[in-house]
Order: structure tokens, then sequence, then C-alpha cells
């Protein structure tokens, strides 16, 4: 057990510098066990806190904590906001001189650091190794962990030498491995690559009970209408667009900045200067629209982001989750509308055929990889396609509500009918059985020897030179079903997304049966589509709420707030984020408190920050007052 004085300074620590008085759940038996000295993985959702995790312990522990963070374009600002809070926070990537390096080295052997983030290819640095054969390192934390696994959306190869180099340290240090999203094979993966002795497992769910999910089927010429309309009824938020590739970004970029919009663009084909200048102009505020591909957003701690549209279908359920999870980190309701289009899938499939494989592994491996790649983008196909609820749908997959013999259970969700567009009825439920079962015979008769446009052909009754030439006019099949031929290539891909059917890879797929085929000749398998309401085609997602909505005057308060922030945030050159979050203004903005230790007891307001901006918050909150009180 950790000693009961570690846990009392903890959560001193946590009250003094982070302005909390109780940890959110799972933080504290993340804290628990790294303070006990016991390795720790800890999978926790996006805008869980995480990095509590590991700056409580290393405020308390003696010696030097190391982060391994990919997030190098993020460093200086983590270390800010650590500095804002009073903890002795520092970095040691490719973005300093190798002079500031060497500074950098110099003070963390002084012990002028608690925390140093370090990149993971910094690990093979002749300097760094030598300095951390030498220096007192009790902590060692390894944040986006599921980096380091082949079957997690984001491997990044560098990962892979974590694990040699927490070895290869005189005196092992104590272990933590943190990530929003991993399977539990994935988690499997970081405890073998890294080294992991007994981790004590933390799983607090995968649950956002503050983001509002909807899908919509939009084809591609009607995505731009659908996302100005989502836009302009959230001009004074702040949000970011994901777009599949390069090319669209800069067109819907170019789109949204005609109309107006203060937006800004993020992709691997900009120069490394004007990812930074964009990406700061993004987390200032200046641009509070992001356009970006999936390069953008990795531990972006901007915690006022209000929506995450993906403009197109992600690869992978992982990949969406994580992205998606960059909105409403700090507990505000925030919006996640996903767009997509069968050329979405098109698309998804042949960035899986054409993808690089990584140089370590054989041919048959990366065969493998891409079979779990394709499982991965069924998966996600399925979530566009299902009429369930789409945050079940998502909790599902993670794991939760599927019991120990893997029969799914009840997922007790809050939000009621607000939960997802699903659940809200925004979307026509329609029965596409009897088109499913014709689908199923049709397959079945061609014996899985042609793909889809051939057997919604045959379905038809088309007359083309491809049935003529194959005489497939003879097949029973052949005009057996009218319905219309979108209708059935949707079907068709339905019916592929819940492994009734598999279509397969190369450069000519073809449909056949899939692991489920028998279950579709039951009488109770039904299959049903969802489909916008023709009157609603044009309507608006509406804007996710919170259970306790800011009253008018609470709100015109709020926005003087949040203007005070960004002047302030300027001022000291910092995000907007790092001087408060939007919760702890809206804590404000309710409270209206009026003295020092008024003001301590908002949540998210240290000493540090009471000392740095308390007065000038104080002072607006009482000229707010006295105006309203003036008849």
């Amino acid at each position: 057990m950790a000693d009961r004085g570690s846990l009392e300074a903890a959560q001193e620590i946590l009250r003094t510098h982070f302005g909390y008085d109780r940890f959110r759940p799972g933080q504290e038996a993340v804290v628990r066990a790294v303070l006990a000295g016991r390795d720790a993985l800890a999978v926790m959702p996006t805008g869980a806190g995480k990095s509590i995790c590991y700056q409580v312990p290393a405020v308390v522990l003696p010696g030097l904590t190391v982060v391994v963070s990919p997030l190098v374009s993020l460093m200086a600002d983590q270390v800010r906001s650590l500095k804002e809070a009073g903890v002795r926070g520092s970095y040691l990537n490719s973005t300093l001189t190798p002079a500031q390096q060497s500074e950098v080295l110099a003070r963390a052997r002084a012990g002028a650091y608690d925390v140093m983030y370090v990149a993971p290819e910094r690990l093979a640095d002749p300097r760094f190794v030598q300095f951390a054969a030498e220096a007192a390192i009790p902590f060692v934390a390894v944040d986006e962990a599921h980096c380091v696994s082949q079957w997690g959306q984001d491997f990044r190869p560098s990962y892979l030498a974590v694990g040699d180099f927490i070895a290869a340290l005189p005196t092992r240090p104590v272990v933590a491995a943190l990530t929003a999203t991993a399977t539990e094979r994935v988690r499997a993966d970081i405890v073998r690559l890294l080294g992991l002795r007994e981790p004590a497992l933390t799983v607090t769910g995968f649950d956002r009970p503050n983001l509002r999910f909807a899908v919509e089927r939009c084809e591609a010429r009607r995505k731009t209408a659908r996302l100005d309309a989502f836009i302009d009824e959230r001009q004074a938020e702040s949000g970011i667009v994901y777009c599949a590739k390069r090319a669209t970004v800069e067109e819907v970029c170019d789109h949204l900045r005609e109309r107006g919009i203060a937006v800004t663009r993020y992709h691997a084909g900009l120069s490394a200067a004007e990812r930074e200048r964009n990406q700061r102009a993004f987390v200032a505020d200046n641009a509070p629209v992001m356009v970006a591909t999936n390069a953008f957003g990795m531990g972006i701690d901007k915690s006022n982001v209000s929506y995450v549209v993906h403009y197109n279908m992600p690869g992978s359920v992982e990949a969406y989750y994580q992205e998606a999870g960059r909105a409403g980190r700090d507990g505000s309701p925030a919006d996640c509308l996903l767009l997509w289009c069968d050329a979405d899938i098109a698309t998804g499939r042949f960035f899986i055929e054409q993808e690089s494989s990584n140089e370590a592994l054989t041919p048959e491996e990366a065969e493998v990889v891409r079979a779990g790649r394709r499982r991965m983008l069924e998966a996600m196909v399925g979530y566009c396609y299902t009429t369930d609820c789409l945050r079940r749908y998502l909790l599902r997959y993670f794991g939760e509500g599927v019991g120990t013999t893997g029969a799914p259970q009840e997922v007790t969700l809050s939000g009621g009918e607000r939960c997802c567009s699903n659940c809200a009825g925004e979307m026509e439920v329609v029965d596409v059985t009897a088109e499913a079962r014709a689908v199923m015979r049709c397959v079945h008769e061609l014996r899985g020897r042609f793909g889809k446009t051939v057997v919604v052909d045959v379905l038809r009754g088309a007359d083309t030179e491809a049935i003529r030439s194959r005489g497939l006019s003879r097949a029973a099949a052949y005009g057996s079903c009218k319905a219309a031929r979108p209708l059935l290539m949707e079907v068709v891909e339905l019916l592929a997304a819940g492994d009734y059917l598999t279509i397969t890879e190369g450069k000519y797929p073809v449909v056949c049966a899939g692991g489920r085929y028998r279950e579709a000749a039951r009488d109770d398998f039904r299959l049903l589509m969802k489909r916008l309401p023709a009157k609603t085609a044009r309507a608006a997602v509406p804007k996710a709420t919170a259970p306790a909505e800011l009253s008018p005057s609470d709100q015109a308060l709020f926005d003087r707030l949040r203007d005070l922030r960004k002047r302030l945030a300027d001022e000291a050159d910092v995000p907007p984020y790092v001087v408060f979050p939007n919760t702890a203004l809206m804590a404000m903005a309710r409270q209206r408190p009026t003295t020092r230790t008024a003001f301590l007891e908002v949540p998210g307001v240290g000493e540090k920050k009471l000392a740095s901006y308390g007065e000038s918050f104080l002072e607006e909150i009482a000229t707010f007052v006295a105006e309203e009180e003036v008849p």
C-alpha cells in the first residue's frame, strides 16, 4: 500500500497546484499505484485527466519524472501549463537547439525540475542516455501508450525503443502507461512491449456523457452545405473539421475562409513552420476553426473545443473516438458530427491496400496487419450504418456492456433521447430485411465470384454486357428485386458491416459469405437502415445541451470572463485554456465569488492561479454585478 502521507501529499498538491478538491474517477487509483511503487496501465478517455496521473506523483516523488510523449509541437504549451500551476517542468526535443538541450540537461542535473517531457526519438540520443544513467529517475510515464502497438490506430515505430530504454536504466523506475483508446489486444501489447511488471490496470470506462454524437450519410456534393449549416449555428465556438485527404483540407479551408470564418489548416504537406504557426493560431483562439487531416490533434490540450466534424469517415472506431474526443475536454457539452458517403468507404479500403508496411514486418505479418485494418474499417462502417444508440455502439466496441461469455449486456447511458442522433429520432428507420434476403440469395447463387455492382445488376435484372457475356440473365436471382440501385448497394455494405457478407480486398473485390452468413436465414433475422427524412434534410444538427445551462445573466458574465481570459492569455503569451478552462469560467459565472477565499472554491482555481489572475477576475465579476444592479 502507498504511504498514507504520500497520498495526503498528493491530494494537497492536487488542491494547491491544480485547484481540485478531489481526484476524478480513475486518477487516484493510478496515483496510489505509482506512489506504492507499482507499475500502472491506465485507459481513460480523452478529457478524463490522464496528465494528473503522472503530474501529481512527479511533484511528490524525489528526483525527476520522465514523460515520454510523441507530441513534440505541444510540449512547450504543456510545460507552460505546468508552470502556471506552480510545477517545475521542462521538455527536451528537436525544437531546441543543441545549446538549449545542453542547458536543460544541466539544469535537470542540478535538480531544477520535477518533470521532463521527452520525445521517444530522444531516448536514443547518447547525451540523453548518459544523463538518464546518472540521474535519479523514480518514475517514467509513457503517454499515448497505444502508439507502441501494431494493432493500435496510430503505431509509431519509435515507441518500440521505450521498453529497451527503461530496461537499460541502472535502477528500474516505476512505469505508468496511459492511453485514451485501447482494446484488450492493444493493452496486452503495451504490457509486453513496455515491460510492465504486473501493472495495476485502471479502465475508467469510455463513456463521455457530455458528447453528443450524430452520423449523417451525405453525398460529397452536399457536404459543404451541411458543414456550413452546422458551423453557422456555432459561430462563437471553437471546433475541428477532419478530412481524409490533404486536398480536401485545402478545399474546405478555402471555402470556409471565403465565407468569413476565422479558420486555419493542418496536414503533413505543409512546412513544419506553417504547421506550428497554424496550430498556435488555433490553440490561442485566433483561428478558432481548424481543418485538418488525422496528422493533427494527438495530445491537443485545448479544453474549449465545442465540436468535432468528420467530413469523411475515418478508418477505424479507435481513430474516430480519439479524434471526436478532442471535443468537450473540459466537460462542457460538445457535438461530434460524422458526414460520410460510399466514396469514403472506398477511400478507406484504398488506404489500407496502399499504405507502406513497416520494414520490421515480414510480408506475412504485414498482411495480418492489413487484415486487422480491414476489420477495423468494417467496424467503422457498422457505426455509420447502425440504427442503435451511437454511444452504445462505441462502448460495446471497446468492451463495455459485454459479459465474460462475450454476450452483450445492457449499457446504461445518461442523456435520454438527446444521447445521439439515432436516439433523438433524427433519422428514419427503414426495414430492408426483404432486400437483404434477396442479396444473400443472389450472393449464394453466384458463389462469391462477382463484385457488388454485378450482384446488384443481377438483382435488378439489368441488361448489360457484363450480364449477357456471363450468362447471368439465366440466374434464378435475376430480376428478383427491383429496389433502387443506391439502396441495394447500401444493403450490400450494411450486410458486410454486420459480417453477414465479406467484400474481399484487392484490385477486383468480390462479395462472398461472411462469418454470420447463416444467421440471415433465421426467421428472426432483421436488417434496418436509417435515412434522413426529406423534411429535415437541410436542418442544422441540434446543439448539445448541458443538464444545467447558464441563465441569460450568467451567460452574459461568462462571455465577459471569456473575453478577459483571452486578453490575459495574449499578454502572458499562453493559450486561453492555460489561464482557465471553460468549466472554471462557467463556475465563476454561477458562483460569482467576491473574495479570494471564495475564488479558491471555484473548481480549477489553485493558489498559483489565484495569485496570477484572481484580482483581474474578481474585479470583472464585481463590475458586472454592479452594472446589473443599476436600475
